[in-house]
């Protein structure tokens, strides 16, 4: 259960991350931003990632730990852990049979709706005179 407390922190830092470097990156090229925190602003691209990051990652350890402490969230990760552990997984071979359907179906209906197109293209062609 803590797991996947883990992985949504590593997810949020991470993206959390990507969002403050964009924004500050999109601030430092403003000029008003240089001329009210020429600090920030002079800040090179590499820190900036480094900074957000780790900011994010902050950020993202203390919205976990508060989220993880609360009795009503763990019972429900609780109860979706263990409906996930009643769930009939479909196995490797039956995954493979359903691929490869759903690929020959595609290719199917990719040469069917490629041949209407020839068809109709055709009769139109014939229709306004621009074809034979």
């Amino acid at each position: 259960m803590m797991a996947g407390f883990f992985g949504a922190a590593i997810l949020g830092a991470y993206v959390l991350g990507k969002a403050i470097h964009g924004l500050w990156g999109n601030l430092s090229n403003r000029d008003w931003f240089s001329r009210a925190v020429p600090t920030l602003a002079a800040v090179t691209d590499e820190d900036k990632a480094m900074y957000a990051t780790m900011i994010a990652g902050v950020i993202a350890l203390v919205v976990t730990l508060r989220t993880y402490r609360r009795p009503d969230v763990r019972e429900w990760t609780d109860e979706v852990a263990s409906e996930l552990i009643k769930v009939k997984w479909p196995t490797k071979k039956d995954v493979t049979n359903s691929t490869v359907v759903v690929i020959a179906a595609s290719a199917v209906a990719t040469l069917y709706l490629a041949l209407l197109d020839r068809l109709w293209s055709f009769v139109t062609g014939i229709v306004y005179g621009t074809g034979s």
